[in-house]
């Protein structure tokens, strides 16, 4: 496998991708989901607009107010996420790609 399919959706931008999906299906603004997160709201927005990668120690304060995993935010990988909040996310795409 080579190291450029190991890495996608790694990015900035997949990462980014990722919480705005996420906080929109668990239907929060952007200021609600950073505060709920004990996050300032422009260190949040940068983290969505691409422009940072969310630091792990913020990354733990996500996972651990909206059920999330590392894994989830930095690989894309939704197996340990909650079936409830993986079949929402899977719905959502659906909708997007088509």
């Amino acid at each position: 496998m080579s190291k450029e399919r190991r890495t996608e959706g790694r990015d900035k931008a997949a990462i980014a991708a990722r919480l705005i999906l996420t906080r929109e299906v668990l239907g929060f603004e952007q200021s609600e989901f950073a505060e709920g997160a004990g996050l300032a709201r422009s260190t949040y927005n940068q983290y969505e607009t691409a422009k940072n990668f969310p630091r792990l120690k913020e990354a733990h304060k996500i996972c651990d107010q909206y059920g999330l995993t590392l894994d989830w935010i930095y690989r894309g990988d939704q197996s340990g996420l909650s079936y409830k909040l993986a079949d929402a996310i899977k719905k959502v795409r659906q909708v997007r790609t088509h």
